[in-house]
């Protein structure tokens, strides 16, 4: 299915680094990675994104934002937020989730305001866009963006693809800035993840929930500690 033009700068929009969801503010768990020294070259940096989208939380949040397409989002975002390995990572995911909804709602009453104004708490649109009331329930992420693109008609593969390179590209900027690492360097990065970043996402467009699984614990043990981490620049 080829995405038209409607679609596609919907996705710049969406999943750009200006986007105003705040995701600058959080490292997922990386500052104290850096800071432990866990980190601290180009190849560390892409080593321990490569684990996180091919077997960790990035890889859980793709498979999350694929069943958009398909699944209930109620029960969707209940199963994301129960999936947060810590406090910051479950902070970070809500308030993103928040965030993205609130900026979101810009372009869908513009593009298909009926269905986004539908009354009634986690109403639906489509497969499940999941919409928070007037009590202001969370929504994960990965739930929030892949309902939005669902609902909108997004080709799921050109959309997994664009989520994942984004996730992909705020961990290199928070090593950009903390390891350091220079901009070239930093792009180097991103340059040898596409392959990562395309196998997964086709990957995770067929994925069910049953292949949800993380097996990244230094990463899961990362968020923790930062929560207590002396000093910090980021939010998690």
């Amino acid at each position: 299915m080829s995405i038209e033009s409607r679609q596609l700068l919907l996705l710049l929009n969406w999943m750009s680094p200006a986007f105003p969801t705040g995701a600058f503010a959080y490292s997922h768990g990386l500052e104290w990675a850096i800071d432990d020294k866990d980190v601290q070259s180009a190849d560390d940096l892409l080593q321990w994104i490569t684990d996180l989208v091919q077997r960790g939380s990035g890889w859980n949040d793709a498979v999350l934002f694929s069943r958009c397409w398909e699944d209930d989002a109620a029960a969707l975002n209940e199963l994301a937020l129960a999936l947060c390995s810590s406090r910051e990572r479950w902070l970070e995911t809500t308030q993103l989730g928040r965030s993205f909804e609130i900026a979101a709602g810009v372009f869908l009453d513009i593009a298909n305001p009926s269905p986004w104004r539908k009354p009634g708490p986690m109403a639906t649109v489509g497969p499940g866009f999941c919409r928070d009331d007037e009590a202001g329930k969370t929504i994960a992420y990965p739930v929030a963006a892949g309902s939005a693109c669902a609902a909108l008609g997004i080709p799921k593969t050109e959309a997994l693809l664009a989520f994942l390179q984004g996730f992909c590209a705020a961990q290199v900027s928070v090593a950009v800035r903390l390891v350091p690492l220079g901009q070239t360097q930093g792009l180097e990065v991103l340059r040898d993840l596409m392959a990562v970043i395309a196998t997964t996402a086709y990957r995770a467009a067929s994925a069910t929930l049953d292949e949800l699984g993380s097996i990244t614990l230094g990463a899961d043990i990362a968020a923790m500690k930062h929560e207590t981490q002396h000093s910090r620049i980021f939010r998690t």
